[in-house]
């Protein structure tokens, strides 16, 4: 896949490599490309739970989202959302925030959505083949340890579970 250009808001630019995996799962072989070399770790800065900078932040819920959600006893936090497949709900922010974000943290943490527990990291599909992107603005980008296949393999499972595609 080579390599991919990124523009954090500081302005510098970032050059990231891409390494490529295989996944086997009872419902076929997936291919995928993942950031190579790259160091991030969580802040709990709570920067990925409201608006960006240089746009609204959209947390969209699968129906398993949703559910989850509901089993724990929440109601009223998803507004419907059309033509954005697999993803039925976009969940409701006051003031630019998620509103389960709170001083301390996130209020549903243990239920939260599978693109809070994703995020700086992304998908784009097509077909049998996903791309896994990062946003080099997430403050953890360059803190942590190394990330290596595993991690990337390990999240691509997640999200095909979720989505009822494993």
């Amino acid at each position: 896949m080579g390599r991919k250009r990124s523009t954090p808001s500081g302005g510098e630019e970032i050059i990231i490599s891409y390494a490529r995996g295989r996944l086997s799962t009872p419902s076929g072989e997936y291919e995928f490309y993942h950031p190579q070399g790259i160091r991030w770790g969580c802040k709990r800065c709570g920067a990925c739970c409201r608006d960006a900078s240089h746009r609204p932040r959209r947390i969209l819920l699968l129906p398993a989202d949703v559910d989850r959600l509901e089993k724990a006893g929440e109601g009223e936090f998803e507004v419907e959302v059309r033509g954005e497949s697999p993803f039925v709900a976009e969940m409701r922010r006051v003031e630019g925030a998620c509103i389960y974000l709170a001083e301390e943290g996130c209020r549903v943490y243990p239920h939260r959505a599978l693109l809070c527990r994703m995020y700086p990291f992304w998908m784009e599909r097509d077909g049998r083949v996903f791309e896994i992107r990062v946003d080099t603005r997430c403050p953890g980008f360059g803190h942590g340890g190394e990330l290596r296949g595993e991690f990337y393999r390990d999240l691509l499972t997640r999200a095909l579970e979720q989505r009822g595609d494993a």
